[in-house]
């Protein structure tokens, strides 16, 4: 499936599917591959029984591929590498807004054909992991983890707010996460050059400079305190992070017995904030999913990373 480069990216981002991709092992390929045609080795090597459970879901994503790659040319003349691209001096913040959400509204308006009612639906991905009719071998697997990580683009990328505005996290990266993107680009490029040590006298120095570009980072990281909360608040945005809390758990599940392994005890750490953080979104407790304003500045930025820790541990589950 071939969707444009800085959209696939941005949607991709948003699920932090490319953040858990080395866990993925083998299963690299499929993090951007959810073009699933007969011919794939995955949908090859399942059983009759499997492709038959997962015959409606592999229709709406044949017709989403389908849909994407009549996109193309819209999408690329939308020219969103240079529109979005800081250093490019006739670039503007403004103008960046408007191409990305105009191709994330085109991306996932595919989402809305008539064969993918089904797939969309609340519990189809949850149903299809425990009905155990694909869990033969690895092929039917990670069958399940490309409609499991398509599926996630849709909850997360694309559902919508009560308000029938994109949720929290996705308003934000459409929005001020690019304001402030331009505005810091050059620190941001610093950072990711990693060149303290040689602009620098010494490496004491290094260290003071990597620690000043740092801070540069804690408006986002308060913004995301916010970000939590709403995506709590709204019942709409509410109910996409529980359903992708099913897929987790029911993916959890089925690889645990495929392996023969219990990855709470092997991991207990995490799945005990995981559950402990999850269950907030669920009780609706969402006072409790914010962080005290009058804790320190390192305090709240280190739970805030440990929320987005948890959310990521999702992801990596997701795509096991």
């Amino acid at each position: 499936m071939k969707f444009s480069g800085i959209i696939f990216l941005l949607i991709s981002l948003l699920v932090i599917n490319l953040v858990s991709g080395h866990y993925l092992k083998k299963k690299k390929r499929e993090l951007i591959d959810f073009d699933i045609d007969d011919d794939d080795r995955d949908v090859r090597k399942s059983s009759e029984e499997c492709k038959a459970e997962v015959q409606k879901s592999l229709t709406c994503l044949r017709k989403i591929e389908e849909d994407i790659n009549s996109l193309e040319d819209f999408l690329e003349n939308l020219n969103i590498t240079d529109v979005c691209n800081p250093s490019v001096k006739t670039s503007t913040a403004d103008n960046c807004k408007v191409v990305v959400k105009q191709g994330l509204d085109a991306v996932c308006d595919v989402f809305a054909e008539d064969v993918c009612i089904d797939f969309i639906a609340e519990n189809h991905v949850v149903n299809l992991i425990n009905s155990a009719k694909c869990e033969k071998n690895e092929y039917e697997l990670t069958l399940l983890a490309k409609l499991a990580a398509a599926k996630g683009v849709y909850l997360m990328g694309c559902n919508k707010s009560d308000s029938g505005n994109y949720c929290p996290l996705v308003q934000y990266a459409t929005t001020s996460a690019i304001d402030f993107v331009f505005n810091n680009y050059k620190t941001i490029n610093r950072l990711g050059e990693n060149r303290y040590d040689r602009e620098n006298n010494n490496e004491f120095e290094g260290a003071l400079d990597f620690g000043n570009d740092i801070l540069t980072l804690v408006p986002v990281l308060k913004d995301l305190n916010k970000i939590l909360v709403d995506s709590c608040s709204d019942a709409s945005c509410n109910k996409n992070i529980l359903a992708l809390d099913k897929i987790v758990l029911a993916a959890k599940a089925a690889y645990e017995k495929n392996q023969k392994t219990d990855l709470t005890a092997k991991f207990p750490k995490i799945f005990e904030y995981y559950e402990s953080y999850l269950s907030k979104y669920r009780n609706k407790e969402c006072k409790l999913v914010s962080f005290s304003s009058d804790t320190s500045d390192t305090t709240t930025i280190k739970k805030i990373t440990y929320s987005l820790v948890t959310m990521m541990a999702a992801s990596v589950l997701l795509l096991l």
